[in-house]
């Protein structure tokens, strides 16, 4: 057979393969109905709560989780069930976001930006997997940072769409901004960079100063609103979590912002943060240790935390991110990276490695996500060959992260059905002996929200934590 057509029938099989593990993780997300504990302590409480959906009243403090936190994911979470009427539909928020992600880097980059190695590389993420089939917003908010960083190429001298671009910018900027904290000190980050950019084009007439300063403005109308909304609000910016620079001046808080020694392995507690993000992005660990290492959701061990050597640690998977690594190091020489993305990718990284909570590595997805984003532009690119070694690396670790975190099976059963027993005694209980006053239900996270019925509005409930 020819090497062309070898070539077509190799890709016409790689493009049914994707679309039948992409097709399965969209059946997933839209008919399970995920019982993991961010999800139905507060994000799937607020996303119902949002279109008043539910008669469910978290405990306080998770309650000002969800007053203080940025809103976004939960209007989409909750529109997404009012549109379906599904309660599982909320978990597609994460496949929304790698849709916005792929559309707008081909937006981006055209004919140079391979999707098909792109929706590979990503398989090959254990936690990009984990989460693009769940309720958690780890993964939609990374979508956003990472477009943001991308698009920062398209405003250098000389790019064909500076003002467009910068519509995309902003826009996946405020998304990010609004959907998690974590995602604030990096947009910060990109925005200083969007701003530069922003000046030179306006100085060199490529960009009218009328349209910059908008552009201007909405950005900081996007990155500025909710803080300051906390801030009148609570006065905390950054409410319910204590403000890292200033907890003084901030002191309405009940959420620590670095989750401290309890949610990392004990050897790594005493190392430098730099240290910390390092270990767990190569997933050091596994290779001193005989226990079993285990991709979860949120990589939380199996064993007792304090004692359990790969706590928290690791999720990216050390082949996948070596080979996204050389992957944009060969976009880089091939000059595929433009400087502004690189040099706002760079010190974000570095951002990264200092701040709390640095070796979670779900809170920072937009790295591998903006390393895959390169690699696709590489394998793109002709001029540097077939690289079949890369291609074969990433389709291992595909291969490997889809047999090892097995994420096709899934329980179509309603909430209902899920529900625990003592949730099903308190609605028999109540349909027996019906009162109009909320009922408060005690220590019950995070199934709580299961005690307001079947459809989570029969009955008025008010969780709490402790004594009744």
């Amino acid at each position: 057979m020819p090497r062309k057509r070898l070539a077509a029938a190799f890709a016409a099989l790689h493009w049914a393969a994707l679309a039948l593990v992409w097709g399965r993780f969209a059946e997933v997300a839209a008919l399970r109905f995920p019982t993991d504990w961010d999800f139905l302590a507060y994000h799937f409480p607020g996303a119902l709560a949002a279109y008043g959906l539910t008669t469910y009243t978290p405990e306080p403090r998770l309650a000002a989780v969800i007053q203080g936190f940025p809103p976004l994911p939960r209007a989409i979470e909750g529109g997404l069930v009012l549109l379906t009427g599904r309660f599982s539909a909320a978990c597609l928020l994460n496949l929304i976001g790698v849709g916005g992600l792929v559309a707008g880097s081909y937006w981006l980059y055209g004919r140079s930006f391979s999707v098909r190695w792109f929706l590979t590389c990503l398989l090959g993420i254990p936690l990009v997997v984990l989460h693009a089939i769940s309720g958690y917003v780890d993964l939609f908010t990374a979508c956003g940072v990472a477009l943001a960083l991308a698009s920062l190429g398209g405003l250098e001298a000389g790019a064909a769409r500076p003002r467009a671009t910068a519509v995309l910018l902003v826009a996946s900027l405020t998304a990010a901004q609004l959907s998690k904290f974590q995602a604030w000190p990096i947009a910060a980050l990109v925005a200083g960079f969007a701003l530069w950019r922003l000046a030179a084009l306006a100085r060199g007439g490529v960009v009218s100063r009328r349209a910059a300063l908008g552009l201007v403005a909405a950005l900081a109308l996007g990155l500025g609103a909710w803080p300051i909304r906390n801030l009148v609000q609570f006065h905390n910016p950054v409410y319910p979590v204590v403000f890292p620079l200033a907890p003084r001046l901030f002191p309405n808080a009940v959420v620590d912002a670095d989750s401290g020694i309890y949610n990392m392995p004990s050897w790594l507690a005493d190392e430098p943060r730099p240290v910390r993000f390092v270990a767990s992005a190569l997933e050091l660990n596994r290779f001193f240790d005989g226990d079993r290492f285990a991709w979860t959701l949120d990589q939380s061990a199996q064993a007792d935390p304090v004692r359990s050597p790969h706590h928290r640690m690791g999720g990216w998977f050390w082949w996948t991110f070596l080979a996204l690594s050389f992957g944009a190091a060969r976009a880089l020489r091939a000059g595929l990276v433009p400087r502004a993305a690189l040099a706002a990718f760079a010190p974000a990284v570095l951002a990264v490695a200092v701040l709390p909570q640095s070796h979670e590595l779900r809170y920072w997805l937009f790295i591998p996500l903006l390393l895959a984003v390169a690699t696709a532009r590489a394998l793109a690119a002709p001029e540097l060959g077939s690289q079949r070694g890369m291609r074969a690396a990433l389709v291992l670790a595909a291969a490997v992260v889809l047999v090892v975190v097995h994420p096709f099976a899934y329980d179509a059963r309603a909430p209902a059905e899920l529900a625990p027993e003592a949730a099903k005694a308190f609605w028999a209980a109540q349909r027996a002996a019906p009162k109009p006053e909320p009922v408060r239900v005690c220590n019950v996270n995070p199934n709580g929200i299961f005690w307001a019925g079947p459809d989570f509005r029969e009955f008025r409930v008010e969780a709490c934590f402790g004594d009744p």
